[in-house]
This record gives structure tokens, C-alpha cells and sequence, in this order.
């Protein structure tokens, strides 16, 4: 009897793990609406009216506004499969990464698209972009050795550019590329650039 009650525990807390998974989420997708009608708009009112929930059911996945928005960024990179992809360890890796990045953004729904240019969009980037250069410095290692401090910088500023979502969207508007002829360009830019900065450090 015990045994049986013991499972029946585990059952409704792995129940209501999931249905608080599938709140959340429900939240967060509300919050990527809510910002896609203007940002001026946006508050925790506005999304709970969007997410069809209450506020006190947002106060308890989300402490204040700026929790709920501090979420976004990670719940997009999971909307992308990208959340899962272990951190690039060579120059390889970084393409491949940025590839699959580049193609997965064609598949976006348009409100994803609209949070990316807005201003919060900016600010979320900006607010990764130690961590980001940190990796793109960790991946390039062998690259960047050979290399004086100023190379160093300029090579890590064009490749962070390279592969960048306003790389994707510049493609896109000014040469009517596919995520995947994108990613084609940035790559043999890239390995250009590589190359030219090691020819140049001899």
C-alpha cells in the first residue's frame, strides 16, 4: 500500500511539473505576442490577458517584469532547437552552429522575428555579448594564438558580425537569400578571413 501511495506522489508531482512547464510556456509565447503589438505595450496586465491566465498565476512563475523578461532570451533560443547545442570548441564548430542558426531562423513565426528587431531584441543581445564573445574567443583559440593583440580583436569583431542575426536579416532583405546560401557566405568569408589574419601574423 505504501508502494502504491509512493507512486501515486510521484505521479501528481511529475503531473503538475509538466502542467507548470506548459504554464510557463504558455507565458512566455503570450510575452513574444504581447511585444510583437509594441513594446509600449507591454506589462505583466497585457500578457496575462494574452496568455489567457491570471496576474497572480504570472507572480508565481515570474517575481516581476523584469524576470519574466529576462526569461525571453533563453525560451527563444529553445524555440530554435539552439538551447540544447553544446558551446563551439573549434572553428568548426562555431560554423556549424551559425549554419544551424541561420536556418532555423527562416522557420520562425513572425512575432519571434519582430521581438529579434525591436529594442528589447537589442538589449538581450547586448546583454549576452560578454558571454558571446567569450565563446567565440574560446572556440577560435587555435586561430587567434598565432595572432597580436589588435588582429586578435578585429578577427573576433568581423566573425561576431558574420554570424550574427543581423547577418541572417541582411542576406535576407538585400540579396533575397535562403538561411543556407546565407551560411555558404558567412562560412567562406570567414575561413577567408582566418587565413588572410594568419598569412598576415608571418
Amino acid at each position: 500500500m505504501i508502494h502504491i501511495m509512493n507512486e501515486k506522489k510521484e505521479y501528481h508531482s511529475n503531473l503538475r511539473q509538466e502542467q507548470m512547464r506548459r504554464t510557463r510556456e504558455q507565458i512566455l509565447d503570450a510575452l513574444v505576442r504581447t511585444i510583437g503589438q509594441g513594446v509600449a505595450g507591454l506589462s505583466i496586465p497585457a500578457v496575462a490577458r494574452e496568455a489567457g491566465v491570471s496576474i497572480p498565476t504570472i507572480y508565481r512563475h515570474f517575481h516581476t517584469k523584469q524576470e519574466l523578461v529576462a526569461a525571453l532570451g533563453g525560451y527563444l533560443m529553445q524555440k530554435m532547437g539552439m538551447a540544447s547545442l553544446q558551446p563551439p570548441r573549434s572553428l568548426n564548430d562555431l560554423l556549424t552552429i551559425s549554419r544551424y542558426g541561420f536556418v532555423k531562423a527562416e522557420d520562425m513565426d513572425e512575432a519571434i522575428k519582430i521581438v529579434a528587431v525591436s529594442e528589447l531584441g537589442s538589449q538581450m543581445r547586448r546583454d549576452a555579448m560578454p558571454l558571446r564573445i567569450k565563446m567565440l574567443e574560446d572556440a577560435l583559440a587555435a586561430e587567434l594564438a598565432p595572432l597580436n593583440e589588435q588582429d586578435r580583436v578585429r578577427l573576433c569583431n568581423m566573425i561576431l558580425v558574420l554570424t550574427s542575426s543581423a547577418m541572417i536579416r541582411a542576406f535576407k532583405e538585400y540579396l533575397d537569400l535562403s538561411g543556407e546560401a546565407a551560411a555558404d557566405n558567412v562560412a567562406w568569408a570567414v575561413r577567408l578571413l582566418v587565413r588572410a589574419a594568419a598569412e598576415n601574423s608571418q
